[in-house]
């Protein structure tokens, strides 16, 4: 589902996923309107749900969490719904997707070396529904984006 949006909330999200921390002031001058239009726009955003949230972009390298991975997991159908729950509360799993294919599950996880990835998927492996799972190691990074083309 699109909502619909014109070129003036367009501009307002290209700027905010340029920096979110601009303030209503700069976007305003910018786009020679009021900042009270810019906070009134930006509020509508945030209602629609087409701002989720602001965030900071944090490298996770920088931070000791220098292992990617993703790991692809077969479950039983039945118990489907409580594996993504079980997934989803675990705390070096950044990004839990409901896929179609070969696999039920992929998950995206990041950890500090080889032996917490190990013990992550040996604990993913224990959570009751899921039936296998194969795991690919991230090598190198070539594109990761956040922002959404507009």
């Amino acid at each position: 589902m699109s909502l619909e949006i014109d070129e003036v909330d367009r501009e307002i999200l290209r700027m905010l996923q340029d920096d979110a921390r601009i303030s209503f002031k700069k976007i305003a001058e910018k786009l020679n309107l009021s900042e009270a239009t810019i906070f009134v726009r930006v509020k509508k955003l945030l209602k629609r749900k087409i701002i989720k949230r602001f965030t900071a972009i944090i490298s996770p390298e920088t931070l000791g969490k220098n292992i990617t991975a993703f790991v692809l997991i077969n479950a039983d159908p039945k118990k489907l719904q409580k594996v993504l729950e079980a997934l989803s509360k675990i705390d070096d799993v950044y990004e839990v997707y409901d896929v179609t294919g070969s696999y039920y599950v992929i998950v995206k996880v990041r950890t500090e070396d080889q032996n917490k990835l190990a013990k992550m998927i040996d604990e993913i492996g224990l959570i009751d529904g899921i039936v296998s799972t194969e795991t690919a190691l991230v090598l190198r990074s070539i594109k990761e984006e956040t922002r959404i083309k507009l």
